[in-house]
């Protein structure tokens, strides 16, 4: 089918859509007129009749904004009212929507689901049979690891979040259907919501990416949609980690255990963590890795009764006590579910008709907790587990995601960004930049209720919309975090001294180019201060990062509180009077007849003085209106004898914090020499203050001149200062006018 996207402007008059074009005035609504007529007698779909496509802008609904039901339920109910087909304006049925690397291997139609079920006398359903676990099948696009979080999802223990991501207010049936659909994902700290149209790839009348077992079922293929959408294009799923979907669909956060080989991280602790994930209604899977991954064939049932390459859930965890011949001990047992819900189970020691189970009595049993709710679902001996899985991933969930939640994790989360230049300072082996990244202080006062002596807490990295990036060759960046114990002899937020003679004690396993990294930690009370870097130095990227607390402890950004501090002027020398009144007639000299000195000639003054510097380079203009705007109290642009020494006396003071702090005596700074230098001159600005300093006076090289350095620290003195004379309690007060001069004036 072929679209007429340059189809005539149409006028709307409904009210509901005229407020989202007020809202959104730099879109316009247009209609399309549809090519061709379309189920029963020309209708639009079920429901529909003589139906034409509209689109209208959304740009909330994809790559960036934030929308909620009111939003779609307007655009559907100005869909009905007009009976219309929407189309969504930001992601095109077009090769870019599919690829950005090259062209699809073949040519592509976009059909809505009713195009597709007509071809076979059928009708489409966004529900067909219910909610199961293996509806859901991958397609040729490589995103496993979507359908692989979306399965979990299906869960029935689990149908609250399930239709928080898939919400049910959606249908193909008469009356509900306008061609528009919406899903929820979470969002790097915000569940968002995606609104698309249901126009979907296919080829020679069949979806090719993820469609349902059920042929005319369309909430899968609908749902991967928006989730390309979200990301800039189907392309962009290909390849990922269920970590990173997981967190995605349920906002929570993923641990992952490697059960056996080489890499096992079992920590000692695993059966009190997972007591306590699954008393927090944590999603918890396991897998056993496919037997030959090379062959193709994922999946192979094994004599114990398990599959390889398969995916299955863990439902609940006991400890009971049990006599034996050698006295009293105990067991710990696991439930497992197999998604297919048959009795293709474990066959081992604690399987449903095992003889352990004649140890207990059938009433005990029921009071215990051992019970076995439908087939697919067994006990094992948790030793066992460890012995015949491989993966266990638990998904912890963050407050509030479902509505009955008694036990919950205190979540502290924070947004940052590593800045070339300024903040990304690498590992701790790149010492002279090591201690400018970002730093979160870490309390831990409350300890866990089974463990008096340390507190449990996990820490989440990721790094932000690299997926969507790129498609613009913006690969994963290899990041970790470092965790410092903190020591109130330093002042924060922490410099090079502390770094220079104080070791981490902890840190994430290692630096990896993924999305996120995870890592739970047991640590004594005190107060600590996390790192999270990037491995090699000078790499951009906004972050986001989140705590999971046990119990009620703080992380908190540190920053500068901005103040300015006095810094004493140079001593004058033994012959000070001799060379004030040298000075008096250097003054005289460059004032001219009337006795003041004007940016220019304090250029000419300046140059002069500055003539011997080896390295110095004539002072811009620029630089000495800065330092007349500094002094000029009157606002007359020229400086009296009175005024002129004052600025005098700084300017050889800043040069003399310059030669300081450029180490290599090059004339220039770099950006994490200036990051000292300002405070050694007495200024004390936060982060952003400070990367808004870098941006302004350094080059391209980020380097800072003594000339753009001087030109910094004087506008830095008049900002102080005007606040001052404007402050009331911690706020500056200004009136219209002041705020024009004062602005206008400082520069």
């Amino acid at each position: 089918m072929q679209y007429n996207h340059g189809a005539l402007q149409e006028q709307l008059h409904d009210s509901d859509v005229s407020e989202l074009q007020h809202r959104d005035r730099h879109h316009k609504s247009t209609a399309h007129d549809s090519v061709q007529d379309v189920v029963n007698g020309g209708g639009g779909g079920p429901g529909l009749r003589h139906t034409r496509e509209v689109g209208w802008g959304d740009p909330g609904a994809g790559r960036g904004g934030q929308r909620n039901d009111r939003d779609f339920d307007r655009l559907r109910t100005a869909c009905l009212k007009r009976n219309v087909l929407y189309q969504d304006q930001e992601f095109l049925p077009c090769d870019t929507s599919l690829y950005y690397s090259r062209r699809p291997p073949y040519q592509f139609e976009w059909k809505r689901p009713w195009e597709i079920a007509k071809l076979f006398q059928a009708r489409p359903g966004f529900f067909v049979g219910g909610i199961e676990r293996f509806d859901v099948i991958q397609g040729s696009l490589g995103d496993c690891w979507l359908v692989a979080a979306i399965a979990c999802l299906t869960d029935p223990d689990y149908r609250e979040l399930f239709f928080k991501v898939v919400p049910d207010n959606q249908s193909f049936e008469d009356g509900w259907y306008t061609g528009i659909f919406h899903f929820n994902f979470w969002h790097f700290g915000k569940w968002q919501e995606v609104i698309i149209d249901d126009l979907l790839p296919t080829y020679r009348g069949y979806l090719r990416f993820m469609h349902s077992k059920q042929q005319f079922e369309y909430w899968p293929a609908l749902l991967e949609k928006a989730y390309a959408k979200l990301y800039g294009s189907y392309e962009a799923l290909k390849g990922g980690l269920m970590t990173d979907s997981l967190t995605d669909l349920t906002g929570g956060l993923t641990e992952s255990y490697y059960l056996r080989g080489k890499n096992t991280n079992v920590p000692r602790n695993i059966v009190n963590i997972l007591f306590k994930a699954l008393d927090r209604q944590s999603l918890i899977g396991c897998a056993i890795n496919p037997l030959d991954p090379q062959s193709g064939v994922q999946e192979s049932k094994l004599k114990n009764g398990l599959v390889a390459g398969h995916a299955y859930s863990v439902t609940d965890l006991r400890e009971i006590q049990m006599k034996s011949d050698h006295g009293q001990g105990h067991i710990t047992l696991i439930r497992v579910r197999n998604p297919w819900g048959n009795k293709i189970e474990w066959n081992g020691p604690w399987s449903d008709r095992s003889a352990e189970w004649l140890s207990i009595p059938v009433h005990l049993r029921q009071s215990m907790g051992l019970i076995q709710r439908d087939n697919g679902e067994f006990w094992m001996d948790f030793r066992d587990f460890l012995q015949n899985f491989d993966v266990l991933d638990i998904c912890n969930l963050s407050p509030n995601t479902m509505a009955d939640m008694p036990r919950q994790w205190h979540v502290v989360e924070h947004h940052g960004k590593w800045q070339k230049g300024f903040n990304a300072g690498g590992q701790p082996s790149r010492s002279d930049t090591h201690w400018s990244n970002p730093q979160y202080f870490v309390s831990l006062q409350d300890t866990d209720e089974d463990d008096d002596n340390h507190c449990s807490f996990i820490i989440q990295l990721m790094q932000k919309d690299r997926r969507k990036i790129k498609q613009k060759s913006k690969q994963f960046l290899h990041i970790g975090f470092i965790i410092y114990k903190y020591s109130r002899s330093y002042s924060m937020p922490l410099g090079r001294d502390f770094f220079d003679y104080n070791r981490s004690v902890a840190s994430c396993d290692a630096f990896t180019n993924s999305r996120q990294v995870v890592k739970r930690l047991a640590m004594k009370p005190g107060e600590y201060v996390v790192i999270p870097c990037t491995y090699e130095a000078e790499q951009e990227a906004d972050f986001y990062i989140r705590f999971f607390f046990e119990k009620g402890n703080v992380a908190e950004y540190c920053d500068e509180k901005p103040t300015r501090v006095d810094i004493p002027l140079p001593e004058p020398s033994n012959e000070y009077k001799e060379q004030q009144e040298r000075f008096k007639q250097f003054f005289y000299r460059v004032a001219g007849e009337d006795m003041e000195v004007n940016p220019f000639e304090l250029k000419i003054a300046i140059d002069e003085a500055l003539q011997k510097e080896p390295l110095h380079k004539d002072i811009s203009i620029d630089a000495c209106k800065s330092f007349v705007n500094l002094m000029d109290v009157d606002n007359s642009g020229k400086l009296g004898y009175t005024e002129f020494s004052y600025l005098w006396n700084h300017l050889r003071s800043w040069k003399k914090v310059f030669y300081q702090f450029d180490k290599n005596q090059s004339g220039k700074m770099n950006s994490y020499e200036l990051q000292k230098a300002i405070p050694a001159a007495g200024f004390k600005v936060n982060h952003s203050a400070m990367a808004a300093l870098i941006f302004r006076f350094a080059d391209q090289s980020q380097h800072i001149d003594l000339d753009n350095f001087l030109i910094c620290m004087a506008k830095l003195m008049k900002l102080f200062n005007v606040f001052k004379e404007h402050q009331q309690k911690d706020q500056a007060v200004f009136s219209l006018q002041q705020y024009l001069e004062t602005s206008l004036y400082v520069g």
